[in-house]
């Protein structure tokens, strides 16, 4: 029995326990002695266990790792840290568990409370690799995946659960809930992870409030996103609540989803585990790189006075019916406001849409017969004011819309398009407003009001997460291999020394984003050049900026392809004549260019049926180089006129790789690319792997 060996050790240490790996389970409420424990799972049931009802434990700050905690390798993770089952009335206090799985595992626990919890390095995949991004993609409907992954905490078929002040960054995921219902989720931190910040599965009734999840995010095909988000909701998750939260630069930042959507081969529709009557109230998902909201195969959720800002889209909200999109700002999406594919009965009202690169609105129906199951039919479009965009509205095989009372200004509608007058609807009424608000943490604040970086330049991946910028006084990121990228905070930087050989130029509207770069010179060999320079603060703190980068300068020349077909990847001949003859464009820049999505890659170019090849001359050591790329569509490199990869077909984003020695001295890189149709992609890295 254990409840003799906590009463002594209660005796000598006045009222606190010293845990040991030979401990057998925890009975009782008990303070833990404040200390760094190392304590293993052995059999799988947790490092340690709750095994009582009606107990508070208070860890006072301690630590409980792994073994293999220290090692930094997040993807061998196994175990759980912590673990409690079947018991009710369960309080953990002031813990930080690092190093397993599941650092918290609960199940079918009632009124169980997690509170000042540090949950971070939990098993994560590996998303750089040597410099590499690796591109992973996340299952988001399956449910034994999501139990092959990590998690800070895990709570399954639980009962009114309660997390407060719960942190976990730096890993895949944060919280997961299971199976679990009338819970509250409250002041936590769960952001700069790689997966997802909270994720629930088959979970309703839920109060999730003033939390942060933003930075949830992963390298994918050349861009970001790969299902990542900063919060989600999968498969029968009804009537939450997900209120005053900030899940900004996530994949998505909000993402509902059933289990199951979609036509399967003999064209039936599925729509198996639909999410409905959620309450979805004054969230921030701007700066993500897909969707700021998207809930698709859903029916009757509530989006209220959200921010949708500087997304790929604001709102996406494909086959949802009888939902409600009201108040919501939605400002500078790279493609549509709200888009909705085969979605019926939908309000949108009252929302702000401005300066959008496509359409401020777009519901759409395809054409052939089986979508007439799910047609886009019956939505009220109401007392929105849309504002520059390439079209205010588009209804394309939508049929019987009402508008009403909308402003359309430099937003072009089609002329067949008739506003009539009408009443719109009234605020709504938010169930538990009241509760909620006094559920705020002192001092929170959603990420945009901080003095923190915005914006995709500034995602960068760590090998499991996502780098912090928290606690710096200049966050910095490279840009690309030749150029810092610098955000001085104002109220807390006094002075930066860039070296000599270094310059800074200010473009946009940002003052406090410098790119600090080499100044230009005409030696036409690269090479590598190591930083390093001071930042001085306000407090008289000092912190150092310092890396690699790479100075050199690729000749770059652009073409439109010969021939527009599959068949052209395999005519050599025909290449070898395209790239031999003129280009439509040259340049001379440090960096490859950015290829990513669907647009042009520079200003005059195509966005399809173009190609590129770009050469520079790079001083190396000896050793042996790998090089990765990820592309879509073809992709060769050469060394010194050596194909060390070679993937010219059409495909869609693909990793590949390819190594060799070389003798020191001055080297050759050749890359050549070529871009067919649909998305594109053009990632170049190398390394060093071994010396001669």
């Amino acid at each position: 029995m254990l409840v003799p060996f906590l009463t002594s050790l209660v005796m000598q240490t006045g009222g606190e326990i010293v845990l040991t790996q030979s401990m057998d389970a925890i009975r009782s409420s008990v303070r833990i002695k404040h200390g760094d424990y190392t304590l293993a799972d052995l059999n799988g049931s947790g490092a340690l266990r709750v095994d009582a009802d009606n107990v508070t434990i208070d860890f006072q700050g301690s630590t409980i790792e792994s073994p293999v905690a220290k090692t930094g390798r997040l993807e061998t993770f196994n175990g759980i840290g912590l673990s409690i089952s079947d018991h009710k009335h369960v309080t953990i206090r002031n813990v930080k568990i690092h190093g397993f799985q599941f650092n918290i595992k609960a199940l079918r626990c009632g009124n169980l409370t997690l509170e000042n919890c540090e949950l971070g390095q939990s098993r994560s995949q590996k998303i750089v690799d040597h410099g590499t991004w690796n591109a992973i993609w996340l299952d988001l409907r399956g449910l034994e995946s999501w139990r092959s992954y990590g998690a800070a905490a895990w709570l399954e078929e639980c009962t009114v659960p309660f997390v407060k002040g719960v942190r976990a960054n730096q890993s895949q995921n944060g919280l997961i809930m299971v199976k679990s219902k009338y819970g509250t989720v409250v002041g936590c931190d769960f952001s700069y992870n790689s997966g997802w910040g909270i994720a629930l599965c088959r979970s309703s009734d839920n109060l999730i409030c003033w939390n942060h999840a933003d930075f949830v995010n992963r390298p994918w095909a050349g861009g970001w996103g790969g299902d990542s988000s900063g919060v989600t909701e999968t498969t029968q998750c009804n009537r939450n609540i997900w209120a005053f939260n900030s899940f900004t630069h996530s994949g998505d930042g909000f993402f509902l989803a059933t289990l199951n959507g979609g036509f399967d081969d003999k064209g039936v529709l599925h729509e198996e585990g639909p999410c409905a009557g959620n309450w979805v109230v004054r969230n921030d998902g701007s700066w993500s790189t897909a969707n700021a909201f998207e809930a698709t195969f859903s029916t009757k959720n509530i989006f209220y006075r959200n921010t949708a800002n500087d997304s790929n889209y604001g709102f996406w909200l494909g086959y949802s019916n009888g939902n409600i999109v009201a108040g919501n700002e939605i400002i500078r999406s790279h493609q549509d406001g709200i888009a909705n594919e085969q979605g019926s009965r939908c309000v949108y009202v009252g929302n702000t849409i401005e300066d959008t690169a496509g359409s401020a609105i777009h519901l759409w129906s395809g054409l052939e017969e089986r979508f007439k199951v799910s047609p886009s039919d019956g939505n009220l479009i109401a007392r929105n004011r849309i504002v520059n965009a390439k079209a205010g509205l588009t209804l394309q095989n939508s049929t019987h819309a009402i508008l009403e009372d909308n402003d359309f200004l430099n937003a072009p509608i089609s002329k067949d398009l008739k506003q009539g007058k009408g009443m719109g609807i009234n605020e709504l009424e938010v169930p538990r407003k009241q509760e909620i608000m006094n559920l705020k943490p002192k001092g929170f604040r959603m990420y945009r009001a901080t003095d923190l970086p915005r914006g995709w330049q500034w995602l960068a991946p760590t090998a499991y997460g996502m780098k912090d910028y928290r606690k710096v006084l200049a966050p910095w990121t490279m840009q690309d291999a030749r150029t810092i990228r610098l955000f001085v905070r104002p109220n807390l930087v006094k002075k930066v020394d860039i070296p000599t050989w270094m310059e800074v130029s200010i473009k946009g509207k940002e003052p406090n984003e410098w790119l600090v770069t080499p100044k230009n010179n005409e030696d036409p060999i690269g090479k590598y050049r190591p930083f390093r320079f001071r930042v001085i603060g306000k407090s008289g703190k000092e912190e150092w900026v310092e890396g690699q980068l790479l100075d050199l300068k690729w000749h770059i020349r652009w073409f439109n392809w010969f021939r527009n077909d599959h068949d052209a990847f395999s005519d050599s001949e025909g290449w070898k004549t395209l790239f031999d003859g003129p280009a439509i464009k040259e340049e001379v820049r440090g960096d490859l260019p950015e290829i990513v999505g669907y647009r042009a890659p520079e200003p005059g170019l195509p966005k399809d049926h173009y190609a590129m090849v770009a050469d520079t001359k790079l001083k190396l050591g000896s050793g042996t180089y790998r090089f990765d790329t990820l592309s879509d569509d073809g992709i060769q490199v050469l060394v010194d006129g050596n194909l060390v990869i070679n993937n010219w077909t059409h495909h869609g984003g693909t990793q590949d790789t390819g190594s060799l020695n070389l003798a020191s001295g001055v080297h050759s890189i050749e890359v050549r690319y070529c871009q067919e149709d649909g998305g594109a992609a053009l990632s170049v890295h190398w390394s060093q792997i071994g010396s001669k």
